[in-house]
């Protein structure tokens, strides 16, 4: 698919999970943005942030769900993934991130994953699946109403 594929909303939620990905703190992972669109139709941003203690680090999808629950929103609707292409297989979320994304969206959140080299998204490389499908068994600890 190219650039014309996708909806203006769509294009912007990458280019912004892009621009994010450009503050990514890597000590020696790879680069990662990511944006959420939220229920209040806002735009919000997160950057993977690595650490030497291994555990301490965040993703880029929990950041930006963490910036959007900071600024009052608990549900979102998009998560868009820019990862930098560095001989990296694909662009999906690890299992936490399926689940956290799960969490705030009702496992009806819509995933646009991407790579992007030298500041440009590669738009053939857009991938566009929901979370139910990348998590089709998540975990509750209890039964859900």
């Amino acid at each position: 698919m190219d650039k014309a594929s996708f909806s203006s909303e769509d294009q912007m939620l990458l280019k912004a999970a892009l621009r994010a990905m450009e503050n990514a703190y890597v000590l020696w992972g790879f680069k990662v943005g990511a944006a959420v669109l939220a229920e209040d139709n806002q735009i919000y941003e997160g950057c993977n942030i690595e650490s030497r203690i291994s555990g301490l680090g965040v993703c880029a999808e929990r950041c930006a769900i963490d910036h959007a629950v900071l600024h009052g929103n608990k549900r979102i609707l998009k998560v868009a993934l820019v990862i930098e292409d560095d001989n990296i297989l694909n662009a999906m979320p690890c299992g936490v991130c399926r689940q956290y994304i799960y969490d705030f969206s009702d496992g009806k959140a819509l995933i646009l994953t991407a790579k992007a080299k030298n500041e440009e998204i590669m738009w053939k490389s857009v991938k566009v699946t929901r979370i139910s499908d990348l998590l089709p068994e998540p975990f509750f600890s209890r039964k859900q109403p």
